[in-house]
């Protein structure tokens, strides 16, 4: 049994096709972990929201998406209908998925961010606490921001890690306060997780029209060679 040369053609894309949504996957997985890790030197100042669920949802829809493509790589290369059609399934199911957590995130990143902003506020008002000193200190160091809105928080109290060079209390400390930076740092990676969940669905769509084409192919010339 063989293909025309458009489905051949076809099938030689989504090969290629998947083999690049796999190493996308990869991918993923390696910027969920390295974000794990750095969102990992932050606290979490919410009881509500976890800031390391961008993270972990870059990893499991890494995770997915390889998973889908080398399933989809063996399919097309086999010729085999029903892997074909699996695959279709699932990557269907996958753009789904992807399109609804770019909806949720746009609509909840805002109760994120006020969320972590009241958290930060709650935690500077009690930093005569050591554990509460330390964690403002690693927020103020990874987010380059010194007090709730600016420097004059710390009015004859500095920190060394307000200061972008020199030494507290005799130091340039950073201009913007950590909630303007908590702000900004939520909505970025918000953006990011949505805006890349998107992307990869709109490549994935022409994967799956590629799938659906070349399942039919397949199933057409099974029969007429049946």
């Amino acid at each position: 049994m063989g293909l025309n040369c458009g489905m051949s053609t076809i099938k030689y894309l989504l090969f290629v096709f998947n083999l690049l949504c796999s190493l996308c996957g990869i991918a993923l997985v390696a910027i969920g972990g390295v974000s794990m890790a750095k969102i990992s030197e932050l606290p979490d100042l919410s009881e509500e929201h976890n800031i390391k669920a961008p993270a972990i949802m870059f990893i499991v829809l890494g995770s997915i998406i390889f998973i889908i493509g080398f399933f989809g790589c063996c399919g097309a290369i086999r010729k085999n209908h029903c892997m074909i059609s699996t695959y279709a399934f699932f990557l269907f199911m996958l753009i789904v998925a992807q399109i609804v957590i770019a909806a949720l995130v746009f609509v909840y990143v805002g109760d994120v961010r006020e969320a972590f902003i009241k958290g930060f506020g709650k935690l500077f008002d009690e930093r005569d606490n050591p554990a509460n000193r330390q964690l403002i200190d690693t927020i103020q160091a990874n987010l380059q921001c010194c007090g709730k809105t600016s420097a004059f928080d710390w009015i004859g109290n500095m920190p060394q890690s307000c200061c972008r060079t020199g030494t507290a209390p005799l130091c340039a400390p950073y201009i913007t306060g950590c909630k303007a930076s908590l702000a900004d740092f939520i909505d970025n990676s918000g953006d990011i997780l949505a805006w890349v969940s998107l992307g990869v669905a709109a490549v994935e769509l022409i994967g799956l029209i590629a799938a659906c084409c070349l399942s039919n192919a397949i199933r057409n010339e099974s029969r007429r060679y049946a």
